[in-house]
């Protein structure tokens, strides 16, 4: 599956999941230059403590080591798509490690994608905890 030149017709919202499964493969993989490609240059990321990330402060965590997806287990997601637009709502328990300490979150989230310039891209990525 490529990120690039799915008519509209084409895309699913299978496509959209599988997206998702694939980025958060390469967030465990560390292939952060995937992740920066699928993330969009005016991403937002809020947190589930309620602080936000910029795409740039975001993948300068991750390429620092500072924050390390050591596994993520995504479950319940589920995608609708709207023309340019996909919505996806999932949970997923993330084992991390940040600042040298490892923690386990159990999370919801939602992660908005768009279609600009005949790319999909994850636009806004909201976690909470549950």
């Amino acid at each position: 599956m490529t990120l690039e030149g799915w008519p509209d017709s084409e895309i699913t919202a299978e496509d959209i999941v599988k997206l998702s499964t694939d980025k958060f493969r390469w967030k465990t993989d560390r292939d952060v230059d995937r992740v920066a490609n699928l993330f969009d240059d005016d991403l937002i990321f809020v947190h589930l403590n309620g602080r936000v990330s910029s795409k740039s402060e975001w993948i300068e965590e991750m390429r620092s080591g500072r924050f390390v997806y050591e596994r993520i287990s995504p479950r319940e997601l589920t995608a609708r798509v709207y023309g340019d637009a996909a919505a996806l709502f999932g949970k997923a328990r993330f084992d991390v490690r940040f600042s040298g300490h490892r923690a386990s979150f159990d999370l919801a989230f939602t992660e908005v994608y768009a279609r600009k310039s005949g790319a999909w891209r994850l636009v806004n990525l909201h976690t909470c905890s549950y």
